[in-house]
């Protein structure tokens, strides 16, 4: 009878301390889930800290149920990377038990004009495109569906350098491989070509501009061609 006792409180024992550990792993864990404290390096645009807990905590749901040592934050980091407005994600275990994340979005620096519209970054980097009203940026258009988006994004951060193109340039085009643009206080076509030379293009095409601006006899031009060495040809209709 005594031996009965003890294999009974014994078993109980176990029960118990079974009951004590997974009531302890599910506090745990949901805690840990609570507990995610984003940073972004910079004000976000096309996310929140809301959005950041839900992707995360979706990931760990996911997972079995496990000791939070054996968490792989490399997993979450290449999880927040796939989304495609996020440029960078460091996840890091705070000593308190939670987690806290880091997020650089992606900067649009121009549009796509595409179906669906997209946004490009400084690298070429594509993801969608939200309307902002802050927001004006140079829209790029093509008809080459094979060309690479990685040498037209340099091109308009080196166009951006100069304060005058920065503050004109509305659309930019490339047709085969020649570049076109269309500024937004003058009504021609500038012919740009390749991305060669382009200081020299630039400052041709600050003269002609400025010339436009008091001369009567530069108006009515049509098109400006910059690719010819030391001149501006121009066009009319």
């Amino acid at each position: 009878m005594k031996i009965n006792k003890a294999y009974f409180f014994l078993a109980f024992m176990l029960l118990v301390l079974a009951g004590v550990s997974w009531f302890s792993m599910q506090r745990n864990q949901v805690r840990e889930k609570e507990n995610v404290w984003v940073e972004f390096t910079q004000p976000p645009r096309f996310l929140d800290t809301i959005s950041v807990n839900k992707m995360l905590t979706q990931n760990w749901s996911a997972k079995s149920v496990q000791e939070k040592e054996s968490l792989d934050l490399s997993m979450l980091e290449d999880q927040l990377k796939r989304v495609d407005a996020i440029e960078n994600a460091e996840v890091f275990m705070l000593l308190s038990g939670g987690l806290a994340v880091s997020i650089t979005e992606r900067i649009p620096t121009f549009i796509i004009e595409s179906n669906p519209t997209l946004f490009g970054d400084a690298n070429g980097a594509v993801f969608p495109y939200v309307a902002f009203e802050d927001l004006e940026l140079p829209v790029f258009k093509t008809d080459n569906s094979s060309s690479t988006l990685v040498s037209t994004a340099s091109l308009i951060e080196k166009l951006k350098l100069d304060s005058f193109v920065r503050k004109e340039l509305e659309t930019l085009y490339l047709e085969g491989s020649t570049y076109k643009m269309q500024l937004k206080s003058y009504p021609f076509e500038v012919v740009l070509g390749s991305p060669s030379l382009l200081n020299e293009k630039i400052e041709k095409l600050k003269v002609f501009c400025a010339f436009q601006n008091v001369q009567d006899s530069l108006s009515g031009y049509q098109k400006i061609n910059l690719t010819y060495s030391n001149q501006v040809v121009a066009t009319t209709p």
